[in-house]
């Protein structure tokens, strides 16, 4: 069995991961805790809360998938389409 070694990523490409982890992560999680603070059922500072904790794990979350896929642009897709859900949620729930 041979063992393939693959190349290790340019420096462009790390680059384009940590801004993709660091920068779409805190649009995700502003996105989300605006988001969930609009559509969450519950009284307005409870929803908040709830929703910063939530903002919290999401940054994490998305720092980790940046580097998960191959391709660059699919780490800025797995980050900024569930960013993209969220703002939306917030935009259309705000009239509470």
């Amino acid at each position: 069995m041979a063992l393939v070694k693959r190349a290790a990523p340019g420096r462009k490409a790390v680059l384009n991961r940590i801004l993709a982890g660091l920068g779409g992560g805190y649009l995700l999680a502003a996105a989300a805790a605006g988001g969930l603070a609009a559509i969450l059922p519950m009284p307005r500072i409870e929803a908040v809360v709830t929703a910063q904790i939530a903002a919290y794990v999401l940054f994490v979350l998305a720092a980790l998938a940046a580097f998960l896929p191959r391709k660059g642009a699919t780490a800025w897709a797995i980050i900024l389409l569930p960013g993209a859900i969220f703002a939306l949620a917030g935009w259309l729930g705000g009239g509470r």
